[in-house]
């Protein structure tokens, strides 16, 4: 179980490294003003790489890194429903891979796929950051994890703040993709920590410091 942790590490490099590679082949892509998922839209090149190299993958290794969660952790019911949504996360990332936006993926209108896929993305998210304030919160009270409880609530509040400055740019686009990048980072360097940190537990005494 102590293995499954490392997908909180792993799904996050992994979906960051294919990113990178995937930009390098368009040369006229933006990380600044740009969506990661616009690597991956339906009909453009190398889109596969991004969604079946990237996002489905990085997606099922970061729901796993929940299974970890939910097992490694003192049983309770906020820490259950926070790995549901970590999971909920992981399972979003996946499912954007599968479902992709349309070219330039538009806000408004488009096919079903590109209406779908932009309705996960941005409830994704929130599932994450609802759940770094949660187990935030439950950190604080199991030894060994209060340093994390801090930093959790904290990831939970920027994240939240990167959310709200991302939607306001959909309709300009600009810095978009920077925004974007910015919450992409604080969530996955939050997912690296804590699947380190529950690697490192002891599994005789889950949550002990």
């Amino acid at each position: 179980m102590r293995m499954l942790a490392l997908g909180g590490v792993a799904g996050p490099a992994l979906i960051a490294v294919v990113v990178l590679v995937a930009a390098s082949l368009r040369p006229d892509y933006s990380h600044v003003a740009q969506f990661i998922s616009e690597l991956g839209a339906t009909g453009t090149p190398n889109a596969a790489l991004m969604n079946y190299g990237g996002f489905v993958p990085g997606g099922l290794l970061l729901a796993v890194f929940a299974l970890a969660l939910a097992r490694a952790l003192p049983r309770s019911r906020l820490t259950i429903v926070s790995a549901a949504l970590v999971a909920a996360f992981g399972c979003g990332v996946a499912t954007s891979g599968v479902v992709s936006c349309d070219p330039g993926c538009p806000q408004t209108g488009g096919s079903l796929q590109n209406l779908i896929h932009d309705r996960i993305a941005p409830l994704s998210f929130l599932c994450l950051i609802v759940a770094a304030g949660m187990l935030g919160t439950r950190f604080r009270s199991l030894p060994g994890w209060r340093a994390l409880g801090a930093y959790s609530l904290v990831t939970s509040a920027v994240g939240l703040g990167l959310l709200i400055a991302l939607a306001g740019s959909l309709e300009t686009r600009v810095w978009t993709g920077l925004w974007q990048r910015l919450l992409v980072a604080t969530l996955f360097l939050w997912c690296a920590i804590v699947g380190h940190r529950l690697f490192g537990a002891s599994s005789d005494e889950p949550g002990a410091g």
